[in-house]
């Protein structure tokens, strides 16, 4: 991912499985570097708050002011073409409207444990294709659906992508 940090472009991956998260952030020509391992607890919390501090004594450059979240006047959009079930390897989300409202719920089923229980997230709308959600207290994390060229529709979450099946 190539992230513009107020003008500096800023290469970095995150990953994610249960209960444990990693972040990798590096500046380009700067000599900087950071990985941040996790488990439990605030990590997106964690990650903004040390990358924050550490690029800017060691690279000079900070990560932008404004936190990704629902707008304080949320735009009217059509949400129905998004109503639907989306399946990438081991994942299921699936994306229902309650009360005028896109709810998205996240199952894992890989297959080599005992998959956790399902998370339930409401979606506000951002955009006319770009909504945030958060569940179980976290962080607020950008869901976007994309229709492609072809007319076949996928929903990004965690920077990974699973088309529309149903």
């Amino acid at each position: 991912m190539i992230y513009d940090w107020n003008g500096v472009s800023v290469i970095g991956h995150d990953g994610a499985t249960i209960g444990q998260n990693g972040y990798l952030r590096a500046v380009p020509g700067s000599g900087v570097a950071v990985a941040l391992l996790t488990n439990g607890g605030s990590t997106d919390l964690l990650q903004s708050i040390l990358f924050r501090e550490l690029f800017e004594e060691l690279a000079g450059t900070r990560t932008p002011d404004a936190a990704f979240e629902p707008p304080t006047k949320p735009p009217i959009v059509d949400i129905m073409p998004f109503i639907g079930t989306y399946k990438r390897e081991g994942v299921v989300m699936t994306v229902t409207e309650r009360n005028g409202t896109l709810r998205l719920v996240y199952e894992i089923f890989d297959g080599r444990q005992a998959p956790p229980p399902p998370l339930e997230i409401e979606l506000i709308p951002v955009a006319e294709e770009v909504f945030v959600g958060a569940c179980s207290g976290q962080d607020w994390i950008p869901v976007i659906f994309s229709t492609l060229s072809d007319g076949s529709v996928y929903c990004y979450m965690g920077m990974r992508a699973a088309p529309k099946i149903v």
